[in-house]
């Protein structure tokens, strides 16, 4: 539309509001909350009402928030936490402030928001999902009048800025990493259905396998973690081991090593094991964990920077920005 053609009183009838609420929201005047003032700024901006000061409310960010499950926030040896830690480093540098949210997994499948960030909402420029949420509970937050940006996952069906590692690629060159140390029995540790992010990396799994010309044992492929994020080790090994496995985090490959050392196998000299994310965990074990390496603070650095173009760009077109990784070499692989 053109500027022309929209008035006061376009943007007024489009938000059900007056025409003097929406005056004094674009001349930054008091009279209409914070929430208010951003829906009509971004109404605006939509509708192509080109007003001196809109470009300047929406080109500025003072607080910011990030909502985590808690399935993730507490049980992935803190990955999330490591990158919460490194946002809020990059947002007070900037003098923004970033407010955590755990989720509930009642909130996220009613779709309902933690009651901090409810009352938080009118003051937000800009939420951070930290860890999958199901597509429902996304575009329940999408429809917020500010930007919204995925941090480690992606929804194929919603056009969302997402900040994420190639685990295609990363699932395709750890099994190759294994292949050439001479493993063509390989397994897969991991639900591919649980998050986007195990559901690639099987898939670059079965890309290598494929291209490679081996197998597919579906006894090698085993599942150690419940919908709600728990690991255990009360699964049944197959009756026949592959020499490897390619696990999917560094929790699911400690699970199996336990599982495995107390079933008196040894790792890595009869079964290999290699996984992602490189925390903490993979370094204390014994022997510690071959895992790719994928940088929580460049997980944060981009997340910010894409935020801040976010909010001065309302109008730009989301897009998935990729993490760079690598494979960090240790003791549980073995070469044969």
């Amino acid at each position: 539309m053109q500027s022309g053609k929209v008035t006061l009183d376009t943007i007024a009838n489009k938000l059900g509001i007056t025409k003097v609420s929406v005056s004094k929201a674009l001349n930054n005047q008091p009279g209409v909350s914070e929430g208010l003032r951003k829906r009509i700024v971004q109404t605006s901006n939509e509708l192509g009402y080109l007003h001196k000061n809109a470009a300047k409310l929406v080109k500025s960010a003072s607080k910011l928030g990030i909502i985590v499950p808690k399935r993730f926030f507490l049980d992935t040896d803190n990955f999330y936490t490591k990158i919460y830690y490194y946002m809020n480093q990059e947002c007070s540098q900037r003098d923004i402030s970033l407010s955590i949210y755990l989720l509930d997994p009642e909130q996220e499948q009613n779709c309902t928001v933690p009651l901090s960030l409810a009352q938080d909402l009118d003051d937000l420029n800009g939420l951070f999902i930290a860890g999958e949420v199901n597509e429902a509970y996304v575009r329940m937050l999408a429809d917020y009048p500010f930007p919204v940006i995925a941090i480690d996952f992606y929804k194929s069906d919603l056009a969302l800025d997402c900040i994420i590692p190639d685990n295609f690629q990363s699932g395709y060159s750890v099994t190759k990493y294994l292949i050439d140390r001479g493993h063509v029995n390989i397994g897969f540790v991991g639900n591919p259905r649980y998050t986007s992010s195990v559901m690639d990396r099987y898939c670059g799994y079965l890309k290598a396998l494929n291209y490679y010309h081996l197998e597919l044992n579906k006894e090698w492929l085993l599942v150690n973690n419940d919908d709600n994020g728990s690991y255990m080790i009360d699964f049944a090994l197959p009756s026949k081991l592959p020499t490897a496995f390619v696990c999917h985090c560094d929790m699911a490959a400690y699970k199996l090593l336990l599982k495995l050392q107390t079933a008196g196998i040894s790792v890595p000299d009869e079964v290999s094991l290699i996984s992602f994310d490189n925390t903490d965990l993979s370094q204390t074990l014994v022997p510690p964990l071959t895992s790719v390496n994928i940088s929580k603070h460049e997980f944060a650095t981009e997340a910010v920077a894409r935020m801040l173009w976010s909010i001065k760009h309302p109008e730009a077109q989301p897009k998935n920005i990729y993490l760079p990784s690598k494979i960090i070499e240790r003791d549980s692989v073995r070469k044969l």
